[in-house]
């Protein structure tokens, strides 16, 4: 499971990488047959990786997914979200999942391929066959069809696409063996994530439909994350004992409203963060690149020399023979760099200043 966590990002980027040169190309050549079979081999590529790992489904889970199973609800005050609702495949148990940005933004590309495919206004009703209890499902709008023919994906379909991946982006562990990801190491490294984001164990359990919480804190074991918390609980309680409980004194008001002001829009040296305060950052401060950061107009010599860096990088990577998952990572910064430095020389003078001023 380590080795997964490590590996699983290169895989995610070659991934969105082949599918982004894909559709490059395809809109460069419309009418070449060859490119539109390319684009949607690398599309479905990248669509059932995102979608295990961004909701955790068993295999079959995800292949008896519908557009029906898209739920619209809304808050007391009138906000609409969405869930997603998996049907059970173990112990009669169903299940909703919180549809955020990256899952939406999946579904919502896999509906519009699948229209596409049909060359219908919406997803069409097909026969399906649970390959594990041997018997017929009712027609449905499933999402997971229309990859080569008019019918939901195979298990075996998915296993392969996963396989083919991961030899592609040269997974490695830690003793240079191969790793192949199979679709329940999605669900895995689903459950890891949220645990190392401090997620409460019975809220993971009724994500993955688990029977108890024992099954979840299989993945607990894994992570040495506990064991650092507990030790920081340990070093603060030594701290307290050195110093005195007036270093843990609470802030003044002049304190608490700079707090709040480096909180509300954090100087990070070359941008602005303007993430809300205690929201979780997915891109773990990875910022270039991220909807939430400004770039200033003062540091695009900064993105300059940091661009020229990563090219040259980059070069070397392809010249030494890199491992293609590494390569592909190499290649999403060198965009998140360019990205920056445009949206820094784009600024009129007055919107840089008052950002400057802001930091």
């Amino acid at each position: 499971m380590i080795d997964l966590e490590r590996e699983i990002p290169k895989l995610r980027a070659l991934a969105i990488r082949r599918w982004d040169d894909a559709e490059h190309a395809l809109a460069d050549a419309p009418a070449a047959k060859s490119r539109r079979n390319t684009e949607t081999e690398t599309f479905w590529d990248w669509a059932v990786l995102e979608l295990l790992l961004q909701s955790g489904p068993r295999i079959e889970e995800a292949s008896e997914l519908t557009t029906l199973d898209v739920l619209r609800r809304r808050h007391p005050d009138g906000r609409t979200y969405y869930m997603l609702h998996v049907k059970p495949s173990k112990f009669d148990r169903a299940r909703v999942i919180p549809i955020g940005d990256g899952l939406g933004r999946v579904i919502a590309e896999i509906i519009r391929h699948v229209k596409a495919f049909h060359g219908t206004d919406r997803v069409p009703d097909c026969d399906h066959y649970d390959a594990s209890e041997k018997r017929a499902l009712p027609r449905a709008p499933y999402l997971l069809q229309g990859c080569r023919h008019p019918s939901p994906l195979a298990f075996a379909a998915i296993r392969t696409r996963l396989a083919r991946l991961s030899r592609l982006a040269e997974l490695r562990r830690a003793d240079g063996s191969e790793v192949v990801v199979r679709p329940h190491d999605c669900r895995r490294a689903f459950a890891s994530e949220h645990l190392n984001n401090n997620t409460p164990v019975h809220v993971i359990q009724a994500l993955l439909g688990h029977a108890s919480l024992d099954t979840v804190m299989v993945y607990a074991k894994l992570y040495p994350s506990t064991l650092v918390e507990e030790y920081r609980k340990t070093v603060r309680a030594v701290y307290v004992d050195h110093h005195g409980t007036a270093a843990l004194r609470n802030p003044t008001a002049e304190e608490w409203t700079e707090f709040q002001a480096s909180c509300g829009m954090r100087d990070m040296g070359t941008h602005l963060c303007a993430l809300p305060t205690g929201e979780h950052c997915a891109r773990g401060l990875v910022c270039l690149g991220c909807g939430h950061a400004q770039p200033k107009k003062s540091a695009a010599p900064v993105f300059r020399r940091m661009l020229v860096s990563h090219r040259r990088s980059l070069s070397a990577a392809r010249e030494g023979g890199e491992l293609a998952g590494q390569i592909a990572a190499r290649e999403l910064e060198v965009i998140r760099i360019e990205s920056a430095l445009r949206r820094a020389e784009e600024l009129t003078e007055d919107v840089a200043g008052a950002i400057e001023a802001a930091a």
